[in-house]
């Protein structure tokens, strides 16, 4: 029976879905930040709750929320590609509030200048609603699953909200390959060309909002004036946020990818505008007649029939994109002709074909069922080569299709008769695993983006939970403790292959975090050295002396102190490690410390780190204090330690096969 229910409405929901890059490790998340801005409303309009259950309200609003304005967001790198990376930012907890109340007070004219534009697929058209339906469709099952969306497409209701507004059409761009109106505009037109903005984000000069909504010159004459303005607000809450820079927009959260949607939306009809101009020299250009053009983000696809048509078209683009200080990337462009398919739809089919005819679950004499993994992979380098596409184009969706494969190995497990479930069974079912993890790791290994590691850790998870006592399975282990320990090896033996690989660097280390606690999942037996340990962090280890030369940064230390906990073996690191933590606030405490989002994100999640605690001994928060009283903290200690249990790292009761799915429902691109 299906249930509507009502969610209260908070605009402080914006810090959970609007906020934050989708890149973020898997132990880190906005939720009880949220929770926490939540509390501190009824405490300003309750004393009595204030005083009795939030006795830390003062440290707190002065840690927080007394900064000034302007801060310099936390800034990581992810991989982009073989040689390069992408810098992405988490911006300071009180412009996450500053955001969200931004989107309350302007919500509706969001939405209005996000309807200007005819090219547009990806757009805000309303708020999300704030309802879901309790069935067995957003009810996490026996084994682990459940679906939910992240980016809320139009008409559709979910059980999470998980994005401030609702978007038309597509919530990913591939969906707009296969859709319908792909489709249609094939068969009005012969020619397509696909083209995006180079280094759109990048670019974006943070007055341009203004231009694009009103006009450049009148803008220009009336400077202050503009700033009182829904779009001087933009910009000034734009700069604010990233240490008062104008020549480029932070780069991760959908807040400014609403930003530049609303300047792109403006181009987009100055350039319908100028091809519907006709002189002399040239007729006018009619949308859907003469040509179409859909948007998603930076991306253009151009539909045409002839070559003079594109060629102004492209002209006509590039001039609108200029006025605004953006450019075209014509190395990228990319020219198709009918029947009009692209290389990764071509891709696609060529990969499930071979998946379909390599990982089947063939039943032979001698054995049930017979993967390939061989066959698989030297198939796939030549799919790569015949359609000339790059890994990282078709990485998501074959990780995908492994990962469904996965699904239908323990589901025809699980068909089995428990008499038939013997140890022969077993053998061809660990060679089963065996192969998929071998296909999964190759192709990971050749393109660790994170995306791409989530896919991994996907498919890893719904091993492990297969083979761990647990309701899907009425808590019995379905195959004998060698049969488990060998695939547990496997895993443990991919995933240290990749680590020594990708260690942790400035442009590597999220993509292999993610591995980091996924390695943790597999219990004591698969451990890391701390030598092996130390070597990934790039910390030196020599005569069993450990010690931190090149800085952690936040991401590092939260995900070090996540998985060496309180065990035995590890303590020499965490002793460093603290160590390094102090000379980390050390170095910053006279410099505006607590306009740093690094070191502010630092700060609390050290508070509420039970691994920091000092055990066995009376005082046990003597190196938490030793923290407050360093950066000018010095009263109240008790409280403002124990105020959150969590902050932003989820520090224990963590369930890694919910967080991948809440992950991988946020998926954008």
């Amino acid at each position: 029976m299906r249930k509507k229910l009502k969610i209260p409405y908070t605009k402080e929901r914006v810090v959970l879905s609007d906020v934050l890059p989708y890149e973020v490790p898997l132990i880190f998340s906005n939720r009880y930040f949220y929770k926490l801005l939540n509390k501190r409303n009824k405490a300003q309009k309750n004393p009595k709750f204030k005083r009795d259950k939030f006795k830390a309200y003062a440290e707190i609003e002065n840690l927080l929320f007394s900064t000034a304005k302007s801060s310099q967001p936390f800034r990581f790198k992810i991989k982009h590609n073989e040689t390069d990376f992408r810098e992405l930012n988490i911006i300071h907890p009180n412009n996450q509030k500053a955001v969200s109340d931004f989107y309350e007070k302007y919500n509706s004219l969001i939405l209005y200048y996000s309807s200007i534009s005819q090219f547009s697929i990806r757009k805000p058209t309303e708020i999300a609603k704030f309802t879901f339906f309790n069935d067995r469709l957003h009810s996490k099952n026996g084994d682990n699953t459940f679906e939910f969306a992240q980016i809320e497409e139009n008409e559709n209701e979910y059980e999470n909200l998980k994005s401030y507004f609702t978007y038309q059409k597509y919530s990913n761009i591939h969906k707009f390959y296969e859709s319908y109106q792909f489709h249609r505009s094939e068969k009005k037109f012969n020619k397509l060309i696909k083209i995006d903005i180079s280094k759109c984000f990048d670019s974006i000069y943070t007055h341009t909002i203004s231009w694009a909504l009103f006009n450049k010159t009148i803008i220009k004459d009336n400077i202050d004036d503009s700033r009182k303005t829904f779009a001087g607000e933009f910009d000034e809450l734009l700069q604010k946020l990233n240490a008062n820079e104008t020549n480029c927009i932070v780069i991760g959260p959908e807040f400014s990818r609403i930003f530049a949607e609303l300047i792109l939306q403006q181009i987009d009809n100055d350039i319908l505008n100028k091809l519907l101009s006709s002189d002399t020299n040239q007729s006018r250009l009619i949308h859907k007649r003469d040509y179409e053009i859909f948007r998603y983000v930076d991306d253009y696809f151009i539909f045409y029939n002839k070559e003079e048509d594109k060629e102004r078209i492209l002209k006509e683009l590039k001039l609108c994109l200029k006025e605004y200080k953006l450019y075209l990337n014509d190395n990228k462009s990319i020219s198709y002709g009918k029947p009009i398919i692209t290389e990764i739809s071509q891709a696609k089919q060529k990969i499930t074909d071979l998946f379909n005819i390599h990982l089947m679950l063939i039943e032979k004499e001698e054995e049930s069922f017979y993967f390939s993994s061989n066959n698989v992979i030297t198939r796939f380098k030549s799919i790569i080569k015949e359609t000339n596409i790059e890994y990282k184009d078709i990485m998501n969706y074959s990780l995908a299709v492994l990962d469904n494969k996965t699904k239908k190995l323990v589901n025809k497990w699980k068909s089995i008769k428990e008499e038939e479930r013997d140890e022969k069974a077993q053998k061809q079912f660990e060679k089963g695993f065996f192969e998929v993890l071998d296909v999964a790791f190759f192709l990971y290994s050749v393109e660790p983006r994170v995306n791409s590691t989530i896919k991994v850790c996907l498919i890893i998870d719904k091993i492990i939970s297969f083979l761990k006592k647990n309701k899907s399975n009425e808590y019995k282990e379905p195959f004998l403790t060698n049969h488990k320990h060998n695939i547990f090896k496997k895993i443990s033996d991919e995933i240290y292959q990749v680590l020594q690989k990708n260690k942790s660097d400035k442009t590597t280390q999220v993509e292999s975090l993610y591995l980091l606690i996924a390695l943790n999942q597999l219990g004591r037996e698969y451990r890391l050295s701390p030598k092996v340990l130390c070597s990934y962090f790039n910390i030196q280890f020599e005569e069993n002396k450990i010690t931190i030369v090149n800085e952690l940064n936040y991401f590092c230390i939260m995900v070090l102190l996540f998985y060496i906990r309180n065990i035995k073996i590890y303590e020499p690191i965490k002793v460093e490690l603290k160590k390094s933590i102090f000379i980390k606030f050390d170095n910053k405490k006279d410099f505006n410390w607590k306009n740093e989002t690094e070191l502010v994100l630092t700060l609390l999640d050290v508070l509420s780190c039970p691994y920091l605690n000092d055990i066995g001994r009376s005082n046990k928060y003597i190196f938490k204090k030793s923290i407050l009283n360093l950066v000018g903290i010095t009263k109240n200690h008790k409280h403002l330690i124990e105020s959150e249990k969590f902050w932003f790292i989820k520090w224990t009761d963590f369930d890694f096969g919910m967080e991948l799915q809440a992950k991988r429902s946020q998926e954008v691109y």
